[in-house]
């Protein structure tokens, strides 16, 4: 299928309309699109409704992330378009912006179309790419205790040549193994962004996994299966 866009003029002003008519819905969708539309709301329940209020906002993301990964592969979409905010806001603005409201209901326009990395749509997928690990129960082990301000430390920090696929998922997958809090994991990633500058994981012994390892125990995140037991 084709993989609509919407620039920044169309984009504020859509959202302009929506919030001045208190109206969230979608218009002017073709067949193609409406076809998507459907099959991503069969997917994801709008956020007011009670089972996901029970799973918490938190879970919800990463079920709605799980989802269109799962949508947007199927349909043969690349990384080109994934990195396109333009189809990120073509989503939020006139595919499902009732989906979008449903979950954000001040009607933020940082989560519609304004702030790049803070599209909620856009985030998700993100955050499911970058730390693929698989197989989509496995990454969602991976993200079982991720919180809003984890998946931020994660989609505002690209780097200077974009996003480090591996190194991330290698990331996550050691933050998976040792637990750190969200205090000690934000050190985590301060600490990457300056040494990615002058190291080059991938020749880290180890490789990226090796390099993941040697940062957590840099910023003092210790490897809690190695410590010793005590006896009671």
């Amino acid at each position: 299928m084709t993989f609509p866009t919407l620039n920044l003029t169309l984009s504020r002003r859509r959202h302009e309309e929506m919030e001045a008519n208190n109206e969230f819905f979608p218009t002017g969708l073709t067949t193609e699109q409406q076809r998507l539309r459907e099959l991503i709301l069969a997917e994801i329940p709008l956020y007011k409704d009670g089972r996901d209020k029970q799973l918490g906002a938190g879970l919800y993301d990463i079920e709605v992330g799980n989802a269109l990964y799962r949508i947007f592969t199927a349909e043969g979409m690349d990384l080109r378009t994934a990195a396109d905010d333009g189809f990120w806001r073509f989503l939020s603005l006139k595919l499902v912006p009732d989906l979008v409201k449903s979950r954000w209901v001040n009607g933020s326009a940082v989560r519609f179309w304004k702030g790049r990395s803070r599209i909620w749509l856009r985030a998700t997928w993100w955050t499911v790419h970058l730390t693929w690990q698989g197989t989509e129960e496995a990454t969602k082990a991976v993200l079982e205790n991720v919180t809003t301000d984890t998946v931020v430390q994660l989609v505002e920090r690209p780097g200077r040549a974009g996003f480090r696929i591996e190194l991330t998922r290698s990331l996550f997958m050691e933050r998976n193994l040792r637990k750190p809090s969200q205090d000690q994991f934000r050190a985590v990633m301060k600490l990457n962004t300056a040494k990615v500058l002058v190291v080059e994981p991938s020749c880290c012994e180890g490789g990226f996994e090796g390099y993941a390892k040697a940062l957590f125990n840099e910023a003092g995140c210790l490897d809690t299966r190695l410590q010793p037991r005590t006896e009671k």
